[in-house]
């Protein structure tokens, strides 16, 4: 599964879920409480948090490791930061005899 794929349906699973639990219909499409009731269908309730630490550590990434959530964290901030401080130069202009063997 594609990686930005998991990280959209993960944040879709989280705005339909309700106190870290969410409702599969019996094709396993989630649905929001509200519209479950609504329309009578028959949901069954699942862990969300469980099934997020299994679809996203089954793609190699651990999410329930804090250590590495605030690995990430890092990462992202610094990414931010360092995109921020972009050279402004279009070029970079290297010196003719940079890299040979005297």
């Amino acid at each position: 599964m594609d990686f930005r794929k998991l990280v959209k349906e993960s944040l879709s699973m989280l705005d339909k879920s309700d106190k870290g639990i969410i409702f599969q219909d019996i094709d396993n499409q989630v649905v929001h409480v509200a519209d479950a009731a609504f329309y009578g269908k028959q949901v069954f309730p699942k862990n969300l948090v469980q099934l997020l630490n299994d679809n996203f550590n089954m793609s190699g990434f651990p999410i329930d490791d804090p250590q590495f959530r605030k690995d990430i964290l890092e990462l992202l901030g610094k990414y931010e930061v360092a995109a921020k401080q972009k050279t402004r130069k279009k070029s970079l202009v290297l010196d003719p005899d940079f890299g040979k063997i005297v």
